[in-house]
């Protein structure tokens, strides 16, 4: 069966390793015939994506991918959003405290390994410089600087994240609070948009209460999912009326990680090219906002990349 869509894409203006334009590219020389940019809590990414979209052929939706963390009887989730106004006052201002959020806690860090030797030759200052225009600030962009200087290498990415980020960002209060799983839907649905969970791994059992709470669809096809949580999300999404989407995020040759590795399959993040996103009629639903007569499930569970372990 055909996958149509890639809708869980992240840019260099989040946590990813390509431009906009740089994913439209690659998008299309897989075979995907339309894309949706789910930067983390920013949409700065959005207009470069849609018009180079445009240019190569390819359709695309606006997207956001938000983080909720654990809340009452909820674990932590991740959401997809689509096709919602980001220029909506307390949607705007909720973008912003966002963008704030990351960069600040990525500079504390920046200055923390700076002090302690471990990252030399760049200042706060450069890294800024080196990102204009880009709002949402993370371990990426000062890689990403370092590396336009010379300081490091790409497949010393991994390593040097390890070192520098993986645990010291825990350590920084953060400055702007994640609104909840309740907040988030329903500041989507006010800014005119729909919202689906994201790669629901080991949560698919609060599905019935997402459904209380307005969410509107999921992701059935993500890497992390296993074989039985995607049927089982088919299903759900299938009874429940639900719109369904899919994406290779930080996986596949879309997600940049190759880099780090010897080949690109030796790297966990592999798949084969192609082989995750969304059937066309699921993405016409979701570009639509109206799901059709659904009969029969499509036969499409596979996964088709190294599994990953938990």
């Amino acid at each position: 069966m055909q996958i149509y869509a890639n809708l869980h894409l992240h840019s260099t203006h989040s946590d990813g390793k390509y431009t906009p334009e740089q994913l439209v590219l690659l998008a299309k020389a897989e075979g995907y015939g339309a894309i949706a940019l789910t930067d983390h809590d920013t949409v700065t990414g959005n207009a470069d994506i849609a018009y180079y979209a445009k240019e190569h052929g390819l359709e695309s939706l606006f997207g956001c991918e938000f983080s909720v963390e654990a809340s009452g009887e909820l674990p932590d989730f991740h959401f997809v959003a689509y096709d919602f106004d980001p220029a909506y006052p307390p949607m705007a201002e909720y973008l912003k405290g966002m963008a704030y959020r990351e960069t600040e806690q990525t500079r504390a860090v920046f200055e923390w390994a700076v002090e302690k030797g471990d990252i030399a030759g760049i200042t706060w200052g450069e890294v800024l410089e080196y990102n204009a225009g880009i709002a949402w600030l993370c371990n990426e962009h000062v890689f990403n600087a370092m590396l336009a200087k010379g300081l490091v290498q790409p497949k010393e990415y991994v390593d040097w994240y390890d070192k520098n980020f993986l645990m010291q960002r825990d350590l920084v209060a953060p400055a702007y609070p994640f609104l909840s799983a309740k907040e988030i839907i329903d500041l989507v649905h006010k800014a005119g948009g729909i919202i689906l969970v994201a790669h629901p791994h080991e949560r698919l059992q609060y599905m019935d209460r997402l459904i209380e709470m307005g969410i509107d669809g999921l992701e059935v096809y993500h890497f992390s999912l296993t074989p039985e949580e995607q049927r089982e999300a088919l299903c759900i999404a299938y009874e429940k009326n639900l719109f369904i989407a899919g994406g290779t995020d930080h996986e596949g040759a879309l997600g940049g990680m190759y880099g780090s590795y010897e080949s690109p399959e030796d790297s966990p993040y592999y798949m084969e090219p192609g082989s995750f996103g969304t059937l066309k009629e699921h993405f016409c639903e979701l570009k639509k906002r109206k799901i059709g007569k659904r009969e029969k499930m499509p036969d499409y569970v596979a996964i088709k990349g190294k599994q990953k372990k938990d």
